[in-house]
């Protein structure tokens, strides 16, 4: 999962903060030592997710335009084709 962190949740994650979507007094339970999401956020937090799950990316192994979410799907096959000894495919989704 680790693969896909940077593209669906850290990128889009900055550019929210750096487009100022976040309110800390809406957003956000601070409290002494912690500080967690709100409701508002977690929901502020889950459509920011589910929005880039539909973003296509272009494969580059297929060439094929596809949501993130059925990239997910592609590249965990095709993972399992390097376990059986399909090897070369695994691991080509790159970000420019």
């Amino acid at each position: 999962m680790d693969l896909f962190r940077l593209p669906l949740w850290d990128i889009p994650l900055i550019g929210s903060v750096n487009r100022q979507h976040w309110n800390l007094e809406k957003d956000f339970e601070v409290t002494s030592g912690s500080v967690w999401l709100s409701s508002a956020g977690r929901r502020k937090a889950i459509t920011l997710f589910e929005k880039r799950l539909a973003d296509t990316w272009r494969h580059p192994v297929v060439g094929y335009s596809f949501s993130y979410r059925r990239l997910i799907e592609l590249e965990v096959r095709i993972q399992e084709k390097e376990w059986i000894g399909q090897s070369g495919l695994f691991a080509r989704m790159r970000l420019r």
